[in-house]
């Protein structure tokens, strides 16, 4: 569990995202204190009452009564700005932080994504800043005019009648006591909900984005009990944090009447001599205001223990740093792609997946990466797109080392299409050009046409304006993987990664595709991670990998001559093609 943080730290960190909405903030304390001084100023206004009711003026008391009545329509009206300016500032602070933390999760490495649950990202980037929007609305709007209540009622009290200070003195030191000790319990405890929410969370997504495989396998109840059991961590700590919550609010309740009887026995001692009983009656309608904002104050604090758990855990997120090293060059001067001597691991305690990588691809070539899984073909790509970074070695664009670049320079030069691939909610158009105003629809009916996708096009509602649902549910598998093919086409780059690009169509559209790209071929420079083998048997050049080093280099031909680990492979997917074709 995460180490509980200072609160004056938190809040430190908190005021830095506050500061664009600072006029509001100073506005509403302005107006906080012009609440705090109408509010305090009625127990003065009513001892004088209750003083003219003793000496039966009325003239006097009507006039009394006007004052008081002055003052509880201007702290309203004060009290009302206050929170509606309070509340307005904090919407517009804790929208700003979502999208910072939105933002900064978005650029974040791979590697940071492969150990974190996406339940537990979007935990953090949704359920804690709303957590935080929500409880600090509630709460820290009026926490800072309970506080300076308090003190104001104290300094009220003093002033009406020192002789009966002693009776806050023997009970406040206790009230604070209990309540910073209940408040720290109760902070870890909501610390602790919102890391087993988290946890749940991500077993809920893993279990719903998976569940064809759960129920293939018939793994529902090992799956209902991960579930439950990150549930009852969630539940016992609830319990735990409403048991101290309730404790707080029974003691500050109990002390509130203790204090009443205190007065009332002080004030009528021998020992304390004559006090009047406009100060007696004022003095105890103070001893119940004092401990009522304590009272909420205990409440309000467990809310704010919630809002800085869940703003512990969004500086924890936003101190990540795990991202790939950026260049300063944003121009590319060629297209060659060249590896030397290149090593990686995906983590020091993991072993290599690559090893002493050595190939170059010039504009116009072809090159194939073959080999079992694991091998590390899809290895190459991802630190071609530095989507990992680490490696030893030299990975050069033309003359630059990749290192050298910006991303934006990287990701202008190459463009990749996934076996996993990625379509999101909205049109076709917008899909292919990805959301980039600066492709038209001449470019992106070029590259329709390229993949022969035209046919798609014409069979489905709206054409390029056809939207597309949620990860593409109203649409075939093929169909979205030509969608992303002409994704990759449209933006134009010199350089393309294919990882296993056509694993989704079927083998006709996958030879429209393999036809319509072959010129486009002879200009770019391609890189391509097969699993089929019959789609690279024209490729320029073939490495065949195998724990992470290049075992054969060389053309279809050259390789199956030697007879090595090529032509067992092919020989074996062969095999597997003709298993397939028989009734």
């Amino acid at each position: 569990m995460s180490r509980v943080q200072g609160t004056n730290q938190l809040l430190k960190g908190f005021w830095r995202h506050c500061v664009p909405d600072r006029r509001s903030y100073y506005a509403s304390f302005l107006l906080m204190a012009f609440t705090l001084v109408f509010d305090l100023g009625r127990p003065f206004i009513l001892k004088d009452a209750l003083d003219e009711i003793g000496a039966k003026n009325a003239e006097g008391l009507l006039f009394y009564a006007g004052i008081f009545l002055a003052f509880v329509v201007l702290e309203y009206l004060t009290r009302s700005g206050f929170n509606y300016i309070l509340s307005i500032a904090f919407l517009k602070t804790i929208n700003r932080l979502r999208e910072t933390v939105f933002h900064h999760v978005i650029r974040l490495r791979q590697a940071y994504f492969d150990r974190e649950p996406i339940g537990r990202l979007m935990t953090r980037t949704i359920n804690d800043t709303e957590s935080l929007g929500e409880t600090l609305r509630a709460g820290i709007a009026t926490i800072a005019v309970d506080i300076l209540t308090i003190i104001g009622v104290l300094f009220v009290m003093l002033r009406l009648e020192l002789r009966l200070a002693p009776v806050m003195l023997i009970t406040v030191p206790f009230v604070v006591f209990t309540v910073r000790w209940c408040g720290h319990r109760i902070r870890e405890k909501y610390l602790e909900i919102r890391v087993a929410l988290a946890k749940a969370n991500g077993v809920m997504a893993e279990g719903i984005n998976g569940v064809e495989v759960v129920q293939m396998f018939g793994q529902q109840q090992t799956t209902g009990r991960r579930f439950q059991n990150v549930n009852r961590e969630y539940r016992q700590a609830c319990i735990w944090s409403n048991v101290y919550d309730a404790s707080l609010y029974a003691v500050i309740d109990a002390v509130s009447a203790y204090s009443v009887a205190l007065v009332l026995l002080w004030s009528t001692s021998e020992f304390m001599g004559p006090i009047e009983l406009s100060v007696a009656i004022v003095y105890i309608n103070l001893v119940d205001r004092i401990y009522v904002p304590i009272r909420d104050l205990s409440s309000k604090f467990t809310v704010i223990q919630q809002a800085l758990a869940a703003l512990q855990r969004i500086f924890e997120l936003l101190r990540e740093e795990e991202r790939v090293s950026e260049g300063k060059l944003s121009k590319v001067d060629a297209a060659t792609v060249t590896f030397k001597d290149v090593s990686f691991k995906y983590a020091p305690e993991n072993p290599y997946v690559l090893r002493d990588i050595t190939f170059s691809v010039k504009p116009g070539q072809v090159l194939a990466l073959v080999g079992r899984t694991g091998s590390g073909k899809s290895t190459i790509g991802k630190l071609l797109t530095r989507t990992y970074d680490g490696y030893s070695g030299q990975i050069q664009l033309g003359s630059f080392e990749l290192a050298d670049l910006s991303h934006h320079a990287i990701r202008s030069s190459v463009a990749v299409v996934h076996q996993d691939f990625e379509v999101f909610p909205g049109s076709i158009r917008d899909n292919i050009r990805m959301f980039n105003p600066e492709i038209d629809d001449d470019v992106i009916m070029k590259a329709i046409r390229l993949v022969k996708a035209e046919h798609m096009l014409n069979q489905i509602d709206g054409g390029l304006d056809h939207v597309l649902k949620e990860n593409g549910g109203n649409m075939s598998i093929g169909q979205l993987q030509l969608i992303v093919f002409a994704r990759a086409l449209a933006h134009e780059t010199p350089i393309l990664l294919m990882d296993e690009a056509t694993a989704s169509v079927d083998s006709l559209t996958e030879a429209w595709i393999q036809e319509a790209v072959a010129e486009i071929f002879k200009h770019k420079t391609v890189i391509v991670v097969a699993h089929r083998l019959s789609t690279i048997q024209s490729a320029d050049r073939i490495l065949v990998l195998e724990d992470g080093r290049i075992q054969e280099d060389g053309n279809h031909q050259v390789l199956m001559a030697k007879n090595g680990k090529y032509a067992q492979l092919v020989r074996a997917s062969e095999q597997k093609m003709e298993g397939q074709l028989l009734p």
